[in-house]
């Protein structure tokens, strides 16, 4: 019988291919769910900051809200840090995953 990529059983290949896929969906699923959570985490601050602005009743107070809004700035960028090492985070472990579903093919 003829090999198909070093696998002699077909149906084994193809079983694995489908594991390593549905282990590569689930990684990419992580990683848009913890940028989802950012985005909205930036939408709320920016959304806040916006309504304090439009409510300030003087000069004095938006140059309160305008001052917060650089700290809010600041927290974002720490925040996208966070979020991009807990990205790394994720895609290491799906590297890592995939490496030892998808090893090197058993030889008969």
């Amino acid at each position: 019988m003829s090999h198909v990529n070093g696998y002699p059983d077909f149906a084994r290949f193809v079983e694995q291919a489908a594991a390593a896929q549905a282990l590569a969906w689930r990684g990419m699923e992580r990683v848009a769910d913890l940028q989802l959570q950012a985005m909205e985490g930036h939408a709320r601050a920016a959304t806040g900051l916006i309504a304090d602005a439009m409510v300030a009743p003087d000069a004095e107070a938006l140059r309160a809200v305008l001052a917060r809004g650089g700290e809010l700035q600041r927290e974002g960028v720490q925040r996208n840090a966070s979020v991009a090492g807990d990205i790394l985070d994720v895609a290491v472990s799906t590297a890592t995953s995939l490496g030892a579903l998808v090893g090197p093919p058993a030889r008969a």
